[in-house]
């Protein structure tokens, strides 16, 4: 656990395509005082719209994650909120210039490496973690997620897919900035043929190629370079589970089981903890009631 909030050393600048866009959208990343939060810009917008990360605005799609103020929103933030949880990275800014975040290589390794090399810095500020103290189980029509309590945050994911090359598959991470980066934050995304093939022709995907994911017909992996890893696919649900529990709007300590899970099921236990004010309290801190984070109150920075 780290004792103290963190921000980036200096401001930096990322581009990517949008996958559902096929625009080029900007990224600019700016350091944020303590207490601060993790706060998206809709820059493009001609008065910029301040969405901060937080239970309140979080809400997930088919296969995404996002953020959203009134009509106002940003999706696949999971991998980026996977990167700044998986490094403890508490205070951002993050200017948008666009209503999605570019999926780059399908991981969270253009933000980790990018993030490692210009450098964390410490904030005199303690941080503050949601320690969960009763369990809480959410499911679906396929998945079941269990949140328990733990003195860290322990991530175990299961996926079961009904193809050659993914099958049943099992993964286990008590997280750490150094097994995130050495073990979940590579792992891509993955996608089928024939689904997005259907979205294109919807109109639903206009960007995107083999290099935002491992996507797969019937028999193969269509990338010409293969997996990373064996159990690739298990260690990305990982890496979204890792993203989606910091749309809580502050680090959890928890032990989380997602057996076939989603994002939409990641979201409804977000929003199972955050209204559960018995289940979970702030550590460190004595009382049990629910203090909301920074990130909700009224000012933020544009």
């Amino acid at each position: 656990m780290e004792l103290f909030q963190h921000t980036i050393l200096e401001s930096f600048k990322l581009s990517g395509e949008g996958v559902l866009s096929g625009k080029e959208i900007l990224l600019e990343f700016c350091p944020a005082p303590p207490n601060h939060g993790i706060v998206f810009v809709r820059a493009d917008l001609p008065t910029p719209v301040s969405i901060p990360v937080t239970p309140e605005t979080a809400f997930a799609i088919d296969g995404a994650s996002g953020v959203a103020l009134g009509k106002h929103h940003i999706l696949y933030v999971e991998h980026l909120l996977s990167a700044l949880n998986g490094l403890a990275i508490d205070n951002l800014l993050i200017r948008v210039y666009g209503e999605e975040i570019p999926l780059f290589d399908g991981s969270a390794k253009v933000f980790i490496e990018t993030f490692l090399a210009l450098g964390r810095k410490p904030q005199w500020a303690l941080r503050r973690y949601i320690q969960i103290e009763e369990e809480i189980v959410v499911t679906d029509e396929r998945g079941r997620v269990v949140i328990s309590p733990a003195e860290g945050l322990k991530v175990s994911c299961e996926i079961n897919f009904p193809h050659p090359l993914i099958g049943k598959q099992s993964f286990s991470l008590d997280v750490c900035q150094e097994k995130y980066v050495s073990q979940i934050s590579f792992a891509r995304t993955f996608a089928f043929l024939e689904d997005i093939v259907r979205l294109r022709k919807a109109g639903v995907l206009r960007g995107g190629s083999l290099d935002n994911a491992i996507v797969l017909d019937e028999a193969q992996i269509l990338n010409p370079d293969g997996l990373r890893f064996p159990d690739e696919f298990v260690r990305h649900k990982v890496l979204d589970v890792i993203g989606d529990l910091y749309l809580l709007g502050a680090p959890v300590l928890a032990k989380v089981e997602a057996k076939c899970s989603s994002h939409k099921l990641h979201q409804k236990a977000i929003q199972a903890v955050w209204n559960s004010a018995y289940a979970w309290r702030w550590y460190p801190s004595p009382g049990r009631a629910p203090v909301k984070p920074a990130a909700l109150l009224p000012a933020f920075a544009a």
